[in-house]
């Protein structure tokens, strides 16, 4: 009798827990759809997706995180019937992760509601990586950074070399920058593609333009490092540089009033000169009891292009005291 009663609480709670499964509490559950990508370019991706029971319209976000592709979505961007289920988008940035997102409009007793039906990753083929940038090389820990745009779908590979050419290290990247260990004497070059697996196929980019890397020229010291030979006469900006032989382009004085943002060329100098006077900075002469930030750029040419050293070493002109600092700001 014992062993039939335990037999019949469980039966009674087991029917107790599938009508509460049963009965809705509240509002119906979104319903999802299985987005999916279907064509692949460099600049353009189709989606499409499997059409939601009741929808009366959908519609389609997009953008490189998941919150924007969501606030995109939201905001009705762009807008589809109940029987369209595809979609190309076009003018995208090669070789990215784009997150995807859909919604749709459906109704009830109680009125019209919408609600999201899913976010995919979709991918566009790499292409060419741009703008591989030497971003500062550090003479003190000898050590050079690069930079170049990103391509998020996948992954990098890179070969570094020595001026000539000849491999001294390859390599895969994960993010867009990479440092390397150097010896300040000497010049090296770079050059980077992107890799990306979209549906099991793997697709690679072309290499990018070999950039050539070496130290970015100093300002003049001396009093064993102490003292800068940058000043301001007349309402002039003075200054003089080591000079180094990979400068083949000359060199560019870039000048802001701060420190890790707003720098402006204002001047060249040939690759045979070690020093300049500048006149004027947005048009305005240099005050002797301003604070103004200095670097000079050494410009190498090859096969029609043109490099830079980038920016590292800063100095900071202030009240006529001048000191050298590092540049924290923003690489391009």
């Amino acid at each position: 009798m014992r062993k039939n009663r335990i037999v019949r609480i469980i039966c009674a709670l087991a029917a107790i827990f599938f009508v509460i499964i049963l009965i809705p509490s509240g509002e119906v559950s979104a319903a999802a759809s299985v987005i999916t990508q279907t064509k692949y370019a460099t600049d353009s991706v189709t989606v499409n997706w499997t059409k939601v029971r009741g929808a009366t319209e959908y519609y389609l976000g997009i953008g490189e995180s998941k919150e924007a592709s969501e606030k995109d979505a939201e905001a009705h961007t762009l807008t589809f019937d109940s029987d369209t289920i595809h979609y190309t988008y076009t003018g995208l940035k090669a070789g990215m992760n784009y997150y995807v997102t859909l919604r749709y409009r459906y109704v009830e007793t109680d009125g019209v509601k919408e609600a999201k039906a899913n976010t995919s990753i979709v991918k566009t083929i790499p292409d060419k990586v741009k703008g591989v940038t030497q971003a500062r090389w550090y003479i003190h820990t000898k050590k050079v950074y690069i930079t170049w745009e990103a391509q998020t779908a996948g992954f990098y590979r890179y070969v570094f070399m020595n001026k000539s050419g000849k491999r001294i290290r390859a390599g895969d990247a994960f993010t867009n920058s990479l440092k390397k260990n150097v010896d300040n004497e000497k010049c090296y070059s770079f050059k980077v593609k992107s890799v990306a697996v979209i549906n099991g196929k793997t697709y690679e980019s072309a290499w990018s333009d070999r950039i050539y890397l070496f130290a970015q020229p100093m300002i003049r010291s001396y009093n064993y490092g102490n003292d800068f030979d940058l000043h301001i006469e007349g309402g002039k900006l003075k200054l003089s540089w080591d000079k180094t032989k990979y400068a083949n382009g000359g060199y560019n004085i870039y000048v802001s009033k701060s420190r890790d943002k707003g720098y402006v060329k204002v001047a060249r100098a040939g690759k045979n000169k070690d020093t300049a006077t500048v006149s004027k900075f947005k048009g305005s002469s240099y005050k002797k009891n301003g604070t103004y930030y200095v670097y000079v750029e050494g410009v190498r040419k090859s096969g029609g292009r043109r490099g830079g050293t980038g920016i590292g070493y800063v100095w900071q002109y202030k009240k006529g005291n001048v000191r050298q600092t590092y540049y924290h700001g923003q690489y391009s």
